[in-house]
């Protein structure tokens, strides 16, 4: 018989924080209890404490005890296995520190949410689970990502720990078909005979036919939450899974049980947070992207759909199958700006050299070379964002060009006596008035994934990274030649390091005959010795530039 698990107020949580009244808890698990359904995942089971979240994000003993939970109602808590692996307390401190002894705990299971590459580090808080005396369930995410081989790998690797009840699949990015479930439940059948569970989500809207395929393929426990509230689109729904279950005859549940409260109270929820399968969420799962990206989106009131469109175009071909909010932050800059800015930087410096200094930590250990450079050379100098280890008075001009990072450091430029260049198209409403007494030279900034240009009032890049930003304003000023320092710092699999890699490449590639005449070197002192393993030399055009071994251009966001 198939085993169902509600997940409403651990899923539904990342919505609301965790902060569920204490009178919708109460008619929820007298619900539940009606409804004969058979786990109830109550919520996670966090670590840290310093954030400001509901008591079911921590879901302790202390807490559930005061709840009415019946002693058939077997209650479970997830919890992060990269929280546990990365703790300073270390892995056995810190199950320890969450988790007693079953017997004074109300928990019955405990499941674990893991990616594949932290799976074999999931065995020391299994087995301390285990020997605690819970069951232990072991959830794998994105399953989507993994190929057959691997699977199978890893679930006889788990199986050989003789601690695992049940071998969750999730379909974290809810694009997963009937098909592709077929071959995953199969893959993982011919390895594991324990329990194997599906947690399905909405972004297509597939959430309820894969989880009944699962079934019919072999699958015995199902996740689902009432009217499907959960991260992204949301889950399965709770109320229509039972009733195809029963008129399936796989399960005695009782789902008239469930409607009046997923008619009521959660409908006033999803009207206030708006969860749901949407063309946003359906289009985040052809690409492969991780549904949070649509649910930050849609719950800001600032982006209407076209910037979220050209967001979800960014977010397509950048590897975003996991969370990031910088990453966000870039892809909804990508749809705002304007090139054509207030201020022209036509013949700002004309014939003049000028120095770009960037935040990589080079800066900081050879700001001596640079000081001396300056005051013998003189060059108009560029100081991306606020740079603690470059003393105000060795600047001429602070430059920058992300919202985000501008918000954070706004109190920092407010004290500074020098300009400030930033494209004035991209600041939110909010931080013009706070922008209104600073000095500022209002540079455009649009971004463009195929378009590399630069004009007197502002530029067209393919990201808002302050470099490019700036080394543009630079051309734009008719500069004799730019230098560029402190631009180390991101390491080769950061996506940041290929970006800026690829924006310098289109510089050289899109050089005018003005930029002939101009070079763009890395500034190194005698006693640099750091190694440089990427130049672009030209005998009839001087371009010139590089980064550091293994590091690339630092001058980010934020």
């Amino acid at each position: 018989m198939i085993k169902v698990m509600d997940c409403t107020l651990r899923d539904g949580g990342y919505y609301n924080n965790w902060k569920f009244d204490d009178s919708l808890i109460e008619q929820y698990i007298a619900a539940i209890i009606e409804s004969n359904i058979d786990i109830v995942e109550i919520g996670f089971r966090f670590l840290s404490t310093n954030r400001d979240l509901g008591a079911l994000a921590f879901s302790t003993d202390k807490y559930l005890k005061k709840l009415s939970l019946p002693s058939e109602l077997k209650i479970a808590v997830m919890i992060d296995a990269k929280e546990f692996i990365e703790s300073n307390l270390g892995t056995d401190g810190a199950v320890n520190s969450v988790f007693s002894n079953k017997s004074d705990s109300p928990v019955d299971i405990v499941r674990i949410a893991t990616h594949i590459n932290d799976v074999e580090k999931c065995q020391t808080i299994a087995n301390i689970l285990n020997k605690l005396g819970y069951r232990v369930f072991l959830n794998l995410m994105q399953i989507d990502s993994i190929e057959a081989p691997a699977l199978s790998n890893v679930v006889d690797q788990i199986k050989k720990w003789n601690c695992i009840e049940v071998f969750y699949f999730a379909d974290s990015l809810g694009n997963l078909s009937a098909h592709l479930i077929d071959n995953i439940v199969g893959t993982i059948k011919s390895v594991w005979g324990g329990g194997i569970g599906i947690h399905a989500h909405d972004n297509k809207g597939h959430a309820l036919i894969n989880s009944l395929s699962a079934i019919d393929f072999g699958v015995n426990y199902v996740d689902a939450t009432i009217l499907g509230m959960g991260r992204g689109a949301g889950n399965t729904k709770m109320e229509n899974l039972l009733v195809e279950i029963t008129n399936k005859g796989l399960g005695e549940y009782n789902p008239d049980a469930i409607f009046p409260l997923a008619l009521r109270e959660f409908t006033q929820l999803q009207e206030q947070y708006k969860w749901g399968s949407s063309i946003y969420y359906y289009l985040s799962a052809v690409h492969g992207i991780h549904p949070t990206y649509i649910q930050e989106m849609l719950g800001d009131s600032r982006y209407d759909t076209d910037q979220i469109l050209s967001a979800i175009s960014y977010l397509k071909g950048k590897l975003s199958s996991s969370y990031s909010l910088e990453n966000m932050l870039v892809a909804l800059s990508s749809s705002t700006g304007n090139e054509y800015g207030g201020w022209s930087a036509k013949g700002w410096a004309k014939d003049k050299e000028v120095l770009v200094i960037g935040s990589g930590p080079s800066t900081k250990q050879y700001i001596a070379e640079i000081n001396k450079y300056i005051e013998k050379n003189q060059p108009i100098v560029l100081c991306l964002n606020i740079n603690h280890d470059v003393p105000e008075n060795l600047v001429n001009t602070y430059i920058a060009c992300h919202e985000a990072r501008i918000a954070i450091e706004l109190d920092l430029y407010a004290d500074l006596t020098k300009p400030i260049v930033l494209p004035m198209s991209r600041m939110p409403s909010e931080l013009n008035g706070l922008l209104s007494n600073i000095n500022i030279l209002d540079y455009g900034l649009k971004t463009s994934e195929t378009i590399f240009k630069n004009l007197d009032t502002g530029c067209i890049i393919p990201s808002s990274l302050v470099a490019p930003y700036a080394i543009n304003m630079a051309i734009s000023g008719n500069a004799r030649r730019i230098l560029l320092a402190g631009f180390d710092g991101y390491l080769k699999k950061d996506q940041r390091y290929y970006e800026m890699k690829n924006i310098l490449e289109n510089i050289k590639k899109t050089s005018t005959v003005s930029i002939v005449q101009k070079a763009f070197v890395f500034l190194k002192s005698k006693n640099n010795k750091m190694a440089w393993n990427y130049s672009f030399r030209d005998r009839r055009n001087p371009f010139h530039f590089g980064w550091s071994k293994n590091a690339c251009p630092r001058s980010y966001l934020p």
